[in-house]
């Protein structure tokens, strides 16, 4: 494998932008809500990209999506998802992940338990195209192991084998690497990457003295594949790999 090739953005955790209420502590990687940002709107084909934590009990009531790909990875705790398309209630615990497409419409919910908070990350995609019948799937912890990289979602048509749950986007995959202390795997090859450390330290090749804390993100640019590797406690890296974007 050759060098890097590409153009790599640094994103720190505390540059996003934060919604605090009583039941919810929101970080956001791109604009949302009143935090307007007109240079950080998206992201290839990543519309949204939020860290939440949610106190016991609490959450987002009944709202409703349409013509949108989410995809949400629970980190803490456990989220209770009920929706409108199939009526029935799933729950989503550390290390699952939940597919949403909304399609043409759908209306659902997300809460902690009563039992105890929930810390999760929540992403969005565009799909191919509008319309459609809404789906809901989930995926339980158990399905890999520490320090596997396992694509979660993907349209990619190389992934039709190995993808747990479909994407209706052809251009997008999404990615966890669960990687033990000191071990390491590389980014795809891509037009638009976007890796997210959801816990631990990890370093980026190719830039040194820059280590990617817990919340920090790399947007990577045109770029040939880049080797990341784990600090000392190791990592939990969430990686969207596209090749379109927006307004392609």
């Amino acid at each position: 494998m050759g060098a890097p090739t590409g153009h790599v953005t640094l994103y720190r955790a505390g540059s996003r932008a934060r919604t605090e209420t009583g039941w919810l502590d929101s970080r956001h990687s791109f604009s949302a809500g009143a935090h307007y940002d007109p240079a950080n709107t998206h992201f290839g084909l990543l519309l949204l990209h939020n860290e939440d934590r949610l106190v016991p009990g609490r959450g987002y009531d009944e709202h409703p999506h349409r013509d949108t790909e989410i995809l949400t990875w629970v980190l803490d705790g456990e989220l209770e998802h009920r929706d409108s398309a199939t009526g029935r209630t799933a729950r989503v615990g550390p290390g699952g992940v939940q597919y949403l497409g909304a399609g043409s419409g759908v209306r659902h919910s997300e809460h902690a338990t009563p039992a105890g908070g929930v810390r999760f990350v929540q992403m969005w995609v565009v799909p191919d195209e509008p319309g459609g019948d809404p789906r809901h799937l989930v995926c339980a912890a158990g399905a890999w192991a520490r320090g596997d990289t396992v694509v979660l979602a993907s349209g990619l048509g190389r992934h039709r084998e190995e993808t747990l749950l479909p994407l209706r986007q052809r251009a997008a995959a999404l990615s966890v690497a669960r990687l033990a202390p000191g071990s390491a795997t590389v980014l795809p090859t891509a037009p638009f990457v976007h890796a997210f450390v959801a816990r631990g330290v990890a370093t980026l090749e190719d830039l040194t003295g820059d280590e990617l804390g817990t919340g920090d993100a790399a947007r990577l640019v045109d770029d040939g594949g880049r080797r990341v590797t784990a600090g000392p406690e190791g990592a939990e890296i969430l990686v969207w790999e596209m090749h379109a974007a927006l307004g392609w």
